[in-house]
């Protein structure tokens, strides 16, 4: 067992031993830091970039009461293919989760990643379904006029929990088109994958993330899944349920030994094709 389901199931060992825990502090595993590195180097010459193409930026919530830690990874290429706007996981911050922007600015696109509230230099007041949908709402409303594009314009990548955040807001302003690697259906269906267990979600949740429930209510939004068929966190079963309610047009990809966190690098060339030939026919040119 590797060690996210060790983390995991440490903590349903406590609910169930009735100590009083929850599991957003699992779910929303942030790192706070006062400022940050946003290494241009990466581990592979795809996910390295000059330092000139990241730029810091600061994006503002809720008039102002929240503050958001973000970067801007811009394309070799300008105008770039078009526009991403990336939802990172739970775990750390910004600089932990900025090699697939820089991978995908290598690509051609020009994103925008983002620290969710609480996490990074984000202002720090505790998360929760509706705040980061507040955070979402600030980062498209950036990127859109950074790029003088619609919402329906931008693409929209969200990975592991970043799926449930991208998710969330595709149905509350619908993209050029919906990438999701590594996603999981809801809480519920996280903990009851967990262990067997069947729990009530709002027992060890305040948000539900309901992607199975989100997605059928998303109406002609190309929809990419990708999953890793050796992920044994959040296991390939998760996005097989998803393409099943899903609305077309929809692409399912099951990468053969890829875990967790390493799709792209497992679907190596044809990292670059998939993306390519699936956005082709979206509305996310520039």
């Amino acid at each position: 067992m590797k060690r996210h389901a060790l983390k995991l199931g440490a903590v349903l060992a406590v609910v169930l031993a009735g100590a009083c825990y929850s599991l957003d502090p699992f779910l929303y595993g942030r790192t706070r830091v006062d400022h940050y590195t946003l290494p241009a180097k990466g581990a592979t010459p795809e996910e390295t970039v000059p330092p000139e193409r990241i730029e810091p930026v600061e994006l503002v919530a809720e008039g102002g009461r929240v503050r958001l830690g973000a970067a801007y990874v811009r394309a070799a290429q300008q105008p770039p293919l078009g526009y991403v706007l990336y939802f990172h996981g739970v775990c750390c911050n910004l600089d932990a989760h900025i090699a697939r922007p820089k991978g995908l600015s290598n690509l051609g696109y020009d994103v925008l990643v983002f620290d969710y509230r609480g996490w990074g230099t984000s202002t720090d007041v505790e998360p929760s379904e509706p705040g980061l949908l507040e955070d979402s709402r600030a980062a498209l409303a950036w990127l859109s006029a950074r790029a003088g594009l619609p919402a329906d314009r931008i693409i929209y990548y969200g990975r592991s929990f970043g799926a449930a955040v991208a998710t969330q807001l595709a149905v509350d302003a619908p993209p050029a088109a919906l990438i999701l690697e590594s996603p999981f259906t809801s809480v519920q269906g996280l903990v009851r994958d967990s262990g067997n267990l069947d729990i009530p979600a709002g027992y060890l949740s305040e948000g539900e993330w309901h992607t199975e429930g989100r997605l059928p209510t998303l109406r002609g939004v190309p929809l990419l899944l990708l999953h890793g068929l050796a992920d044994d966190f959040v296991r390939p079963e998760f996005s097989e349920r998803l393409y099943s309610v899903a609305n077309e047009p929809k692409q399912l990809i099951l990468v053969d030994g890829a875990d967790h966190e390493d799709v792209p690098q497992r679907l190596g060339e044809r990292y670059p094709r998939t993306l390519g030939l699936f956005l082709e026919g979206s509305r996310a040119g520039p």
